[in-house]
């Protein structure tokens, strides 16, 4: 019997995949398979809306989150964590939900007393998988198995789930949702998921089930087409994002690839936002797609953010507005005996998605963490989240001189990352980390390296390394004027470190 939280977080390293069975693809997802059916499927007993891509889809899900807690009771799973396990299971709007005098929700974490009894109700479970031929679980699976089982104990109305890697063979990848939702595709994990952006968007076009209604902020014309035929193949309903800020929605018609399934031509509708305006203290955006929502003020930072926000109104607009036959993923490609039929009527108004946007906060992401000097915390890991990451700073902090702490995962894309900072960066610090996370021990770049790579793009900046970040921020604090910006960023690993060792209240949220 676990009786710590302690020893909860053991337990569950002991699963964490060696080197070669990080990634086991289709295995993996048989044996979160075999898991869930060991557990009853708790996961098909409540509706889902299922968040993938490449970038922006813990945003996108946590703003899906927020709004629909104005109403209803939400379950998000995310990942990774910054600081804590916990953080990955969360409960939205339990306290009052529909309460007018909530002005600010930002999800309770699961406490660590129920951490501790899902990890044992769970762990005769998981000795049965692991003695079956399919081996170990994961560490990622067994979290996300405890999300599953979690929300449906806590009996919330539905729940949000972010894809982890890809899509196809994910261990998210079990549940029969009523949206999904991909938020863009670009080069990220390219060893395990394709090393061209049209392979990554056939994994990550997994998510789309039989019948259920999609959300798309893609915008390569390769991708869109890729997303287009998934959406044929499985009969499913698209919506795609205009790209253009000032573009307006037009209608447009997906016959289903197989007429003798229904008779009903399906909308696909596309739909847009257009910025009004963007500073220090969020946006305004007018946003157009079944309706038509003026002045939407969100606090989040950046203009990747706001076309995130767009993505999660108009998922919860097609949640909705779906008609009878859409719900619970089902069509006749679906097995009924496998999924439940879910009439929970979701009638979510302007006010409620005003209010849910109001309220959306989202940690490591342009968060500030102070104002004297300011301080700014974003876990961008890939080129392009640092390209986003990269914008936004120009466009919002246009005059401030920023000092840059930079640590970066051993398998991304260094040099592109660095050409995007570099640009931005009046100074920069060079440092690192390593930690165990759920897939085995993560390492930086040693940032003598990255020094050297740092060199070779803006060979006059100013650039150093102090190998431990905390000291690499604090040297940046002590060193800067009250009108500089301090940027923390390359790596929600890092962020995660420095939010370890810092006690900063969150400004935006007194």
């Amino acid at each position: 019997m676990i009786k710590t939280f302690s020893q909860a977080v053991k337990f569950l390293e002991r699963y964490i995949p060696t080197p070669e069975k990080k990634h086991p693809g289709e295995l993996g997802l048989r044996r979160m398979e075999y898991l869930m059916n060991l557990l009853g499927n708790p996961q098909l007993k409540y509706p889902t809306i299922h968040v993938g891509g490449t970038s922006g889809k813990g945003s996108t899900a946590t703003i899906i989150a927020s709004i629909l807690a104005t109403k209803y009771k939400v379950g998000l799973h995310t990942s990774p964590h910054l600081v804590k396990i916990t953080e990955r299971i969360k409960i939205f709007g339990q306290d009052d939900p529909g309460s007018f005098l909530r002005e600010f929700d930002p999800g309770s974490d699961i406490s660590e007393d129920e951490f501790i009894g899902l990890v044992n109700y769970i762990k005769p479970f998981v000795d049965k998988v692991e003695k079956s031929n399919l081996g170990l679980p994961s560490y990622f699976e067994i979290v996300t198995a405890m999300a599953f089982l979690y929300f449906y104990q806590q009996k919330v109305d539905i729940a949000v789930i972010e894809v982890g890697m890809g899509g196809r063979f994910d261990a998210t990848n079990v549940i029969r949702p009523e949206v999904a939702v991909l938020t863009n595709v670009g080069l990220d994990h390219t060893e395990i998921l394709g090393d061209t952006i049209e392979k990554i968007a056939e994994d990550k076009a997994g998510i789309i089930k039989p019948g259920i209604l999609v959300v798309s902020g893609v915008k390569q014309t390769s991708v869109i087409q890729i997303i287009r035929e998934k959406c044929k193949e499985e009969s499913a309903k698209l919506s795609l994002l205009i790209p253009s800020p000032s573009g307006s929605a037009r209608q447009f018609l997906h016959h289903p690839r197989s007429p003798s399934a229904t008779s009903e031509v399906f909308p696909w509708l596309a739909f847009s936002y257009r910025i009004k305006q963007i500073d220090s203290n969020g946006s305004v955006f007018d946003y157009k797609g079944i309706k038509s929502l003026k002045n939407l003020k969100l606090k989040l930072l950046g203009e990747h953010q706001v076309e995130n926000a767009a993505l999660a109104i108009r998922a919860v607009e097609l949640l909705s507005s779906r008609p009878s036959e859409a719900r619970g993923g089902i069509s006749r490609k679906c097995e009924l005996k496998q999924v439940e039929r879910f009439f929970t009527a979701f009638r979510m108004t302007a006010s409620d998605i005003r209010r849910g946007l109001n309220s959306a906060y989202i940690p490591g992401r342009l968060e500030i963490i102070g104002r004297n000097p300011l301080v700014i915390l974003d876990g961008a890991h890939n080129p392009d989240k640092v390209k986003a990451l990269a914008d936004s700073v120009k466009k919002i902090f246009p005059k401030k001189r920023i000092t840059t702490i930079i640590a970066i995962k051993n398998d991304k894309d260094a040099k592109e990352m660095l050409t995007q900072l570099l640009e931005v960066s009046y100074k920069v610090i060079f440092t690192k980390f390593e930690l165990t996370a759920d897939i085995g021990i993560i390492t930086s770049y040693d940032p003598n390296k990255l020094l050297g790579i740092g060199r070779t793009i803006a060979k006059d900046k100013s650039m150093s390394v102090t190998a431990d970040a905390k000291k690499a921020v604090d040297q940046a604090i002590k060193s800067a004027k009250s009108s500089d910006l301090i940027l923390v960023t390359g790596s929600l690993y890092l962020v995660g470190e420095i939010k370890k060792n810092f006690k900063f209240q969150n400004p935006n949220f007194k």
